[in-house]
């Protein structure tokens, strides 16, 4: 969670006072049955099936539109990798090229999809979550990140407009071997890092364990992520649809099962000894009286206004929600993905992620600016700035493959090509595509001299035609072998 305090209450950072530490810690507690509630709910445990024990003919159900909410939500958005391009829009003069071979193999030697991902099912539950960057524990240490639940992180920001940032805080309640429950809380500033232990809060008693640690990222290794502006999950506000429909089909089920346990009346006739056997064995019974008559006792039910009522309820969760129901009929169909665009359900989930977009799309440029920090001062990375590098997310729709390449072949010398293939679905570095692309044409240019023997060109003339390539680096080189001068 996030945290507002005055900046007077912690004049110096690396020491703060237990009474601080104490007061973070029972404000994040207070916040925690909010955040229990949501989460109960995305894993199914809604209220109804917590209102004591059910009676034998009663059936209770949850139906987990919560789960799907936060899974489709983040599947749209997320569920190709991000992508980081340089805006390379240097001149010889300004400085060498942009380059991000470090941060990103460091992202991609631990899987940093899968922490994106964590993070935006955070963000969806509870509607914030904390990323924490940490240095691994490699001979060589890399900067690496880690999800962390807003129920045991804080971070501390001053009360300021700008909000910036003091400290922060992951704890966590522990338990010895001997069933002595203590808490253990590790504070990060801009430098360094402790680890404490405080077996009870009223008394505001920190010891402090381990040795204080440095760390490299030149400023609080946390980061927050906020889902919007009132901090709110992505099923918070149907929380009362949610039970409410839970509650109708549990009524549905309850109904059809009573149905089937309906008492059997006979009138004008009385059941002899084995009578009841020989119903189940043959399903008739032999001698009844012609006046006799035999019905179920039921309750009548209209089952087509409970399907309406279903429905309904269904269509006001995935309106508050922004979310499109693909077991909806009108949705299907064989229409052209950019037909699919086009309508109405897709646009407003648009409008949904486009919002999560922008909100994450800050936190990640400060993962960037944290590894880029560590990096630089390792001395493997020079410093670069987060306005210089786009975050490119890929929305998971429909797409006319066709038209795609189509668009992108007749673009080709008026747009650059880096561009060009980053609209190609299957290209993750366009760059390093566009660099693969230069080779291959050299390697085809210098195969078609060697075979029809033209001669190679000096040490003089290739350092001349390498410096006219430079220069003209941003320049569309295509995609179409290179024609000999002859």
């Amino acid at each position: 969670m996030i945290l507002y305090i005055d900046r007077e209450e912690v004049p110096d950072i690396e020491n703060i006072r237990p009474e601080v530490l104490r007061y973070v810690v029972e404000q994040a507690e207070r916040a925690n049955g909010r955040f229990d509630r949501l989460h109960r709910y995305y894993r199914g445990d809604h209220d109804n099936l917590r209102k004591g024990q059910p009676e034998p003919d009663e059936v209770r159900v949850a139906v987990n539109y919560a789960k799907y909410v936060v899974d489709i939500t983040l599947g749209y958005y997320l569920g190709d990798p991000v992508k980081y391009d340089a805006n390379d829009t240097h001149d010889m003069e300004s400085g060498p090229k942009i380059d991000l071979k470090p941060l990103l193999n460091c992202y991609d030697n631990q899987r940093i999809s899968e922490v994106d991902s964590r993070v935006g099912k955070g963000m969806g539950v509870f509607g914030e979550c904390l990323e924490l960057c940490y240095a691994s524990s490699e001979d060589e240490p890399e900067p690496r990140s880690a999800y962390i639940d807003p129920r045991c992180g804080v971070l501390v920001e001053d009360s300021t407009v700008e909000h910036n940032k003091l400290f922060a805080l992951v704890w966590e309640r522990r338990e010895k071997v001997t069933r002595e429950k203590y808490y253990f809380l590790t504070v990060y500033t801009d430098h360094t890092e402790k680890d404490y232990t405080s077996t009870d809060l009223k008394t505001a008693v920190f010891h402090q364990v381990n040795e204080t640690r440095e760390h490299f990222f030149g400023e609080v290794p946390v980061i927050a992520y906020e889902n919007n502006d009132e901090r709110q999950g992505d099923f918070e506000q149907i929380i009362s649809l949610i039970d409410a429909y839970d509650d109708l089909m549990s009524n549905r089920f309850t109904d059809k099962k009573k149905f089937v346990d309906a008492l059997l009346v006979f009138f004008g006739m009385s059941l002899r000894e084995g009578d009841e056997e020989q119903m189940l064995k043959n399903k008739f019974i032999d001698g009844a009286p012609l006046d006799a008559k035999v019905e179920y006792i039921q309750k009548t039910f209209d089952e087509s206004s409970v399907q309406v009522l279903a429905d309904a309820a269904v269509r006001e969760m995935h309106k508050m929600t922004l979310t499109v129901d693909m077991s909806d009929e009108s949705f299907a169909g064989n229409s052209s993905g950019q037909a699919l665009k086009l309508k109405l359900k897709l646009l407003t989930m648009n409008l949904l992620v486009k919002n999560k977009m922008r909100r994450m799309e800050r936190g990640l440029k400060e993962r960037l600016a944290l590894y880029n920090r560590w990096l630089t001062t390792m001395g493997t990375m020079r410093e670069v700035s987060p306005s210089d590098v786009d975050v490119v997310f890929a929305l998971s729709t429909p797409i006319n493959e066709t038209e795609i390449v189509q668009l992108v072949t007749s673009l080709q010398g008026i747009v650059d090509d880096e561009t060009l293939l980053s609209q190609l679905w299957f290209i993750r570095d366009p760059a390093e595509a566009v660099e693969n692309v230069r080779k291959q044409q050299q390697e085809k240019q210098a195969a078609y001299q060697q075979t029809f023997g033209v001669p190679q060109q000096d040490e003089d003339a290739d350092a001349e035609k390498a410096s006219q390539q430079e220069g003209e680096r941003k320049k569309p080189v295509g995609f179409v072998l290179p024609q000999n001068d002859e």
